[in-house]
């Protein structure tokens, strides 16, 4: 067997027929492979890291207000109990507050003093897929936290809605959906702050 630069199956002897696995192409002898030039496909987003500049304050955002699952916090003890050193710099960058958001959606909140977008930048933002119906419970949800948003609003596609709104450093966050049933403005986004 002949493996291209990714690992890919080019050619197999005696092969008379294409089988097709994941991130393998196996293709007659002597036939190019077509996928042998392109890198393998990505799946789901496993994670997301969001620059943060106080991890006990994250946590309770994500995980109080927003709902999300608490995971882990990875600071200079947890970073002992796995055989680490201490992180340099008082933790800035390494220590890090983990949440899952629904499904297995990781929420990696890095402690970090710089890298939140500028407030009128509308990305980047992370944007969270919803059901229709969720729509009005997370804009009656931030209303009710008092955590300002804009929408929703149509961006998209008939039956697209979004909400927008910012975490306490300023990372900007997207509640989406389709097959929104409501007349909603269609426009961009005007902000949050």
């Amino acid at each position: 067997m002949n493996y291209g630069a990714y690992g890919y199956v080019e050619s197999v002897a005696q092969s008379s027929h294409r089988v097709e696995y994941h991130d393998m192409d196996v293709v007659r002898a002597g036939e190019a492979s077509p996928v042998a030039a392109r890198p393998p496909t990505p799946r789901a987003a496993r994670a997301h890291h969001h620059p943060v500049k106080d991890l006990v304050l994250a946590r309770k955002f994500y995980c109080d207000e927003l709902g999300a699952t608490y995971l882990m916090t990875f600071d200079d003890e947890a970073f002992r109990r796995f055989g680490r050193p201490p992180a340099a710099n008082h933790g800035e960058g390494a220590h890090h507050v983990s949440v899952y958001a629904g499904g297995s959606t990781r929420i990696d909140l890095f402690l970090q003093s710089t890298g939140q977008p500028p407030a009128a930048a509308g990305h980047p933002h992370f944007a969270f897929k919803v059901s229709p119906w969720g729509m009005r419970k997370w804009q009656r949800l931030l209303e009710a936290k008092a955590i300002p948003f804009d929408g929703p609003i149509q961006l998209g596609p008939p039956g697209q809605a979004s909400l927008y709104f910012n975490d306490p450093f300023g990372n900007h966050l997207e509640i989406t959906c389709l097959g929104f049933g409501s007349v909603i403005p269609i426009r961009p986004q005007t902000g949050c702050a």
